[in-house]
Order: C-alpha cells, then structure tokens, then sequence
C-alpha cells in the first residue's frame, strides 16, 4: 500500500496543476485519497502480511503503559491515542451500562474526580513475537485456535496501527482480556468516542463470522477520523467496508476516472486540522459530549 501510494504521489508530482478531472466522478462518500492510504491496510486471516513486514514511522508510545517495557505505534496513531487519553482524563462523570444479577443491562454513574484512567497494554508486535504469543496460546489452550490469538502474519499488531486500550483497575484485576471488559465505564466510553480520534473497535459484537475474531471491546485500529466515522455510522466492520470501497473504486474506473487527477483535486481541497475537546454539553444520555473543532 505505502509503494502504491508513493507511486501515485510521483506521478501527481509531474501533472500540471490545470488537470482537469474526468467526466466520471467519485461520488463515495469517503475521500479517494483516504482510501488508498496505508491506514486502511486490511489485515486478517485471509490477508496475511509477510514475515519481513516491518511499519516505518515507528515511535515509543508516551502514554501510560501496563509496565516500563516500550511499546510502539505508527507515529500518528501514537499521537492521535495520546489525545484520546488526555480526553479522556477530563471525563469525571459517565453514564454507562453494567449487567444486572438477571441478565439485563442498567445503567449506572461512572464518578471520579480524577477521570478516566485508560492504560495501553500492547501495540506493535513483529512476525516473530506474534508467532511465540500464538504458539504460547495454543498450548495454554489445549492446541486449539479458537481465534482470541491471530496467527503470525494475521495480527494487526504487526502494521503498528492497533493498540489494546484497558482501564488501570481492569489491568489489575484481570489476568486475561475478555468481552467482560465491555461492562467497564472506559471501555464504552471508547466504543461511543474512539471515533472523533480516528480509532474503530476493529471487532465488534456479533460480527465474528466476518472478522474471524472474537468481540474484543479493547482492541482500537486506527483508520482515520473520516473512515473511523464512517464505519461507527454504518456499523461496518474493516473488511465490509473495504469490499465496499474497493467496489466504488472499480466502478469509478470502469466509467474512465482518473485516480491521479482526483488526488490533486482532493489535495487542494484539504481541510484545516482538528482538535477534540469535551464540551461542558450533555447528550440525552447524561453524558459529556466529545466536540471536533477546527483551528
């Protein structure tokens, strides 16, 4: 992807500023210009990365960590968690949902002077230290794959886009990640925002057929604000949304677009850098609203 991108750059580099766009337009509601960037890199089962695949832009995440070991993340995605966690530090009061003795849902008040305390407990993984976790996995688990650990080659961790996100007191009182995370206040508190950061929650609920991965309410992929948005809006996971961009892209080619006019009319048309903030406005649920302003 970040070769394809390089090459549509050069190219873009050489075209005169008076190129005119083809009569076909593209008319997805997403930029072509995000869509082909390497932070829609697919990665699962099917679409393995190969052994000797290592990001570049690599930066030691700065926020809190479960322990003094480095962790490491795409140098956007480390800033863009950075903010998340700052937000979320202002976040004293939230309403959140928490299962009761019967099986249903009520909702109760998170309260803490000192807001949510988010923890980052794993970001970039190489080839190699995916395939001794999976290893590992399978012994603990009786040799059976039962998709709570990728395969080396199938872990996102090794594109340095994904980080698990926990909540200090989770991490202390947990020694193993399941979906009982989601009944913790900062975990739906990242569910309902990653979004404005540019993070999905790469496997949702419900959608194990399609990721092949259990629900896994910790696990933040960033995509970019655009695409994150997107994809919270339509309930898509990665995989129905790049179908769904991929086919928008050969339709836009088979009516004779042009990929590289479109990226330098998408280039001039820019927008100004967004900044999040918690507004002192409150949603029907009770809770702060996260705001994204331009500066």
């Amino acid at each position: 992807m970040k070769r394809l991108i390089a090459v549509m750059l050069l190219v873009l580099l050489t075209l005169p500023a008076s190129v005119a766009l083809s009569e076909a337009e593209w008319t997805y509601e997403i930029p072509l210009s995000a869509v082909l960037s390497e932070y829609t890199i697919l990665v699962n089962r099917n679409h393995k990365l190969e052994s000797d695949y290592i990001p570049g832009n690599m930066v030691s995440a700065e926020v809190r960590k479960v322990s003094s070991t480095v962790i490491e993340l795409d140098a956007v995605v480390a800033a863009a968690l950075q903010d998340m966690f700052d937000t979320a530090a202002k976040v004293t009061e939230y309403l959140y949902r928490v299962e009761d003795s019967d099986g249903s849902w009520v909702y109760t008040a998170f309260s803490d002077p000192d807001g949510m305390q988010l923890v980052l407990k794993s970001g970039y993984r190489s080839y190699s230290s995916q395939y001794t976790i999976y290893n590992n996995y399978l012994a603990r688990n009786g040799g059976v794959d039962d998709g709570i650990s990728s395969p080396p080659g199938s872990s996102e961790h090794q594109t340095g886009l994904a980080a698990d996100v926990l909540s200090v007191d989770y991490n202390n009182t947990h020694q193993y990640m399941n979906s009982s995370n989601y009944g913790t206040p900062e975990a739906q508190w990242m569910e309902e925002n990653a979004a404005a950061f540019g993070f999905i929650i790469r496997y949702p609920e419900d959608k194990e057929d399609i990721t092949q991965v259990p629900y896994e309410p910790w696990h933040l992929r960033y995509v970019g604000r655009e695409i994150a948005g997107y994809i919270k809006r339509t309930g898509l996971t990665l995989e129905e949304f790049t179908v769904e961009w991929q086919a928008a892209l050969d339709a836009f080619l088979m009516d004779g677009g042009n990929v590289q006019a479109q990226l330098l009319w998408e280039s001039t048309m820019a927008p100004a850098a967004v900044t999040t903030t918690v507004l002192d406005v409150y949603g029907d649920d009770g809770d702060p609203e996260v705001s994204l302003s331009m500066w």
